[in-house]
């Protein structure tokens, strides 16, 4: 190991050390619904993380990050919604008086109520009524839904007062729908505020489809863990579409959220280590006025297909905040993937964002409210950091910085394109006063306005260089070296002055012709780093947002055509 890949891996400690939470990095293998090991009922459960692993390992290229610790996450009987027909109670819901086919169910009007462990199957419609678990605390109930419609004028369609655990199951072929149409009316010390309320841990499973709608509060809700394993869920809600307490964690399923605030919102504000949300399949759409994700803990995505258009940011997290794996499309959103520490391992991320497209924002104990303001320009945050060392990012920031962090950003593989800033005012790549930007692999390709651009620093192992070139959005932007072989491309999708590129096998010393539209130049690096002066043209607070360091010397040994405005 060299002393420069020492100093990397032992710096990356250091940040992890100061995250503010009691959480371990470590390998990670892509967990799916079917792993597992052992659970509530004495089958199985799949552990979110292996153990011992050392931080330095994630300076790999593709190394999954784990941000949640060594958790268990999801039951066998999370993850098997099966059930013995012959042993389960039916419950046929009816306006004109409900019917149970044996114990365990009180029925009072239109209400129907759940009061021993066992598995219900339940069919028929409530137009104003509520089906409400109140078992003892040991006990776990599964309510399959079968062809099953209730809504409630003012309270949960499905209440969950106590149990250990309940299983909402969708019967195969099924559609089903719970709503609450009106106000919340209390009637207990519980603040119900969900047409899915539940007080104790939720799972929902099976292969049929659900509705869920509320009009005046949130769609589901979970005061401990809320599992979404598998199933058609559809979620419309005047405020979260999804909201729990201690965690989230989805593994399949196809999920439409609709939320008049978050689309799936995960706060504990008594405990830092929960909170947290994970993501390893399923298909998840968001619509929402506020953030597509929320955790007030850590979040981490291994798999799924995810498509987010967010009133803010469109993936964040208070703390930690790593992508291992998935397809994740934001669409639209202020701030694109936002955490106190942000890692990309691997996967394919999609941002459009009119602020920064990721944002290493840094611990929100410890970082002035005002330290992002202009992108993390006045100062450094040893709590913030950015690591890129996998997969592919596509980020659209016309109005602010691409790649954002407060701390040190590193990048170490995989690859990242962006279009942006159109502004002066930002740049592509930022990153806090004081602070280091190094890369050690993978390919960056951006281009934006001049003013506050950045580029990597001299402690980069792979050369970089920022390139004063003019033009138009969908210009393609090359890299080639002296031979003329093609070592990146990019299509940009805004207007832009300057390009910052560094491409696997760019080094000291090379020769290479940057392409921008019709606008080419060819440049010669003396140093590791180059820049013909692009950066800071006409802000002067470029050198206070990056910090010493950011400029190398080179050599232009060709010509620049300086088109402007090309088309190609």
């Amino acid at each position: 190991m060299s002393s420069r890949d020492m100093h990397v891996h032992a710096s990356i400690a250091r940040r992890v050390a100061a995250a503010g939470l009691s959480l371990s990095l470590a390998l990670l293998p892509l967990a799916g619904c079917a792993s597992s090991s052992s659970d509530d009922s004495g089958s199985s459960s799949t552990s979110v993380a292996t153990t011992g692993s050392t931080a330095s390992t994630i300076v790999a290229s593709g190394d999954a990050v784990q941000v949640l610790g060594d958790t268990d996450v999801f039951t066998n009987r999370d993850l098997d919604p099966s059930y013995d027909e012959s042993e389960a109670i039916t419950i046929a819901l009816s306006d004109s008086g409900s019917t149970v086919s044996g114990g365990g169910v009180d029925i009072d009007g239109s209400t129907v109520t759940i009061t021993t462990a066992g598995t219900y199957v339940v069919s028929g419609t409530l137009s104003d009524g509520r089906i409400v678990v109140n078992a003892d605390d040991s006990s776990k109930v599964q309510i399959v839904l079968d062809g099953a419609s209730v809504s409630c004028s003012s309270s949960a369609a499905l209440y969950v007062i106590s149990a250990d655990k309940v299983f909402l199951t969708l019967a195969d072929g099924t559609t089903n729908a719970l709503a609450t149409t009106g106000d919340f009316v209390e009637t207990d010390d519980n603040n119900v505020d969900g047409a899915v309320f539940a007080k104790d841990d939720l799972t929902i499973n099976g292969t049929g489809a659900l509705d869920v709608t509320c009009s005046a509060g949130h769609g589901i809700v979970c005061k401990n863990d809320l599992r979404l394993v598998s199933g058609a869920v559809s979620v419309n809600a005047s405020s979260h579409a999804i909201q729990a307490k201690d965690s989230v964690a989805v593994c399949g399923g196809t999920w439409d959220l609709a939320g008049g605030t978050d689309g799936i919102h995960c706060a504990n504000d008594e405990d830092t280590a929960k909170g947290w949300i994970y993501v390893t399949g399923g298909t998840i759409g968001i619509t929402a006025a506020s953030d597509g994700f929320d955790a007030s803990g850590v979040l981490q995505i291994d798999g799924g297909t995810i498509t987010v258009n967010a009133g803010d940011d469109g993936i964040h997290a208070e703390y930690e905040l790593a992508i291992n794996g998935g397809t994740i499309d934001v669409q639209q959103s202020y701030e694109g993937v936002e955490g106190s520490k942000v890692y990309v391992t691997s996967g394919s991320t999609t941002i459009y964002s009119t602020d920064d497209g990721i944002n290493a924002a840094g611990d929100p104990s410890t970082t002035s409210s005002g330290l992002g303001g202009m992108g993390g320009g006045m100062g450094s945050d040893d709590s913030a950091y950015l690591l890129v060392s996998g997969g592919i990012v596509i980020i659209d920031a016309p109005g602010g910085d691409g790649v954002d962090s407060n701390g040190d950003f590193d990048m170490t593989g995989g690859e990242v394109y962006i279009s942006g800033p159109t502004n002066g005012g930002n740049g592509s790549i930022d990153y806090g006063d004081g602070a280091t930007a190094t890369i050690t692999g993978g390919t960056i390709m951006c281009a934006g306005a001049s003013g506050m651009q950045e580029t990597f620093g001299t402690s980069s192992s792979q050369a970089s260089a920022l390139v004063s070139l003019s033009g138009s959005a969908g210009d393609t932007i090359t890299v080639s070296d002296a031979s003329g072989t093609v070592l990146g491309s990019f299509t940009c999708v805004e207007d832009y002055d300057v390009v910052v590129v560094s491409c696997a096998g760019m080094v000291s010393g090379g020769s290479y012709t940057i392409t921008a539209g019709s606008d080419s130049t060819t440049i010669t690096m003396d140093s590791v780093v180059y820049d013909d002066g692009g950066s800071d043209t006409g802000g002067g607070m470029g050198q206070m947002q990056g910090g010493p360091g950011t400029r190398g010397t080179g050599s232009s040994t060709g010509s620049s055509s300086r088109a402007g405005n090309a088309t190609v």
